[in-house]
């Protein structure tokens, strides 16, 4: 998640290197990203295009006719339709014409539909959350009295655990087995399935939740006249240790959020805007920290063109 955080000085840091990406064997393609892509209109603005897609790391691009979307009027952005898990495997949407939960898997290609989860018709939705693994689906709206909702829906089972009045789903860990959700003031953890309460703590701590299930990964950035700081940030909600890592990136390279993966590796994920011939070009970029020498392997690159006017990111 991103942070903003401005500071009358700033800590000198150490120097830190960007190792090239190493040459790996071929892996299952992952999602980069969901969202929609528009067409030029006489008066040069931009309308709606063909279906939601989904752009896999291998370079392909994957239509989902089937799938409902929701746009604002005269906008092409994608509005509480799509959700992309942390690690890329999986996308969930809601079909367009039973409303039926589909959780589309990236490693197969196939698209496997939850009729016991249909699109609900008692909210108006504006975000999704899907868990690694794709059992859990939060689902997050305002009620007809405009009164905010969150729920989180169990596929297996087609349960559904409501969150306490004001609370919302942030994340989930990477094994899908607690889920951290609250407000501004406080942070709770919860065991899937059972959807007890593992731990509470009076922290606005949001991010990234690790397999130990009690400690968050964020990102942050400072700027004191032309000095930028980096950061990643780790807190145990469980003891309240806070640490950071500084992070070295590349001028106008900004830090968006980070995750975990089941083995504990830390990615942060990273934003370049740039503008080519009247385009604006977002360029996003995966590392992954080690967090001892502080340095960042590139894991995956990609250009979201100015084309895509909504667009979803993993997490």
């Amino acid at each position: 998640m991103l942070f903003r955080v401005t500071l009358a000085a700033v800590v000198a840091a150490p120097a830190f290197m960007i190792t090239p990406q190493a040459a790996a064997a071929s892996a299952a393609p992952v999602i980069r990203y969901a969202g929609l892509a528009s067409c030029l209109q006489a008066d040069g603005g931009r309308r709606p295009c063909g279906p939601l897609k989904l752009w896999l790391s291998d370079g392909r691009v994957v239509p989902l006719p089937g799938a409902r979307r929701t746009v604002g009027d005269d906008e092409y952005v994608t509005a509480a339709v799509v959700a992309v898990s942390q690690d890329g495997a999986r996308a969930a949407y809601f079909d367009g014409k039973d409303g039926v939960l589909t959780i589309w898997t990236a490693a197969t290609g196939r698209a496997r539909e939850i009729p016991a989860v249909t699109w609900p018709d008692d909210l108006q939705m504006n975000a999704l959350t899907l868990s690694p693994g794709g059992r859990y689906v939060g689902m997050r709206g305002v009620d007809a009295s405009e009164r905010e909702v969150d729920r989180v829906v169990d596929t297996a089972t087609g349960k559904t655990f409501t969150l306490p009045r004001g609370y919302q789903t942030w994340d989930f860990d990477p094994a899908g087995t607690r889920v951290m959700a609250g407000d501004n003031r406080t942070a709770v953890l919860y065991a899937t399935g059972t959807w007890s309460v593992k731990l509470r703590r009076s922290v606005y701590m949001r991010g990234d939740l690790a397999p130990d299930g009690v400690t968050v990964a964020g990102t942050t950035w400072t700027k004191t006249g032309r000095s930028v700081r980096n950061t990643v940030v780790t807190r145990n909600l469980a003891t309240g240790k806070r640490s950071t890592i500084p992070i070295r990136l590349k001028a106008g390279e900004t830090p968006v959020r980070t995750r975990w993966d089941k083995a504990g590796h830390l990615d942060v994920l990273t934003r370049v805007d740039r503008t080519v011939r009247g385009d604006l070009r977002r360029t996003h970029t995966w590392y992954r920290l080690n967090r001892t020498t502080h340095q960042l392997r590139r894991l995956d690159s990609f250009v979201i063109p100015s084309s895509v006017g909504g667009y979803v990111l993993p997490g």
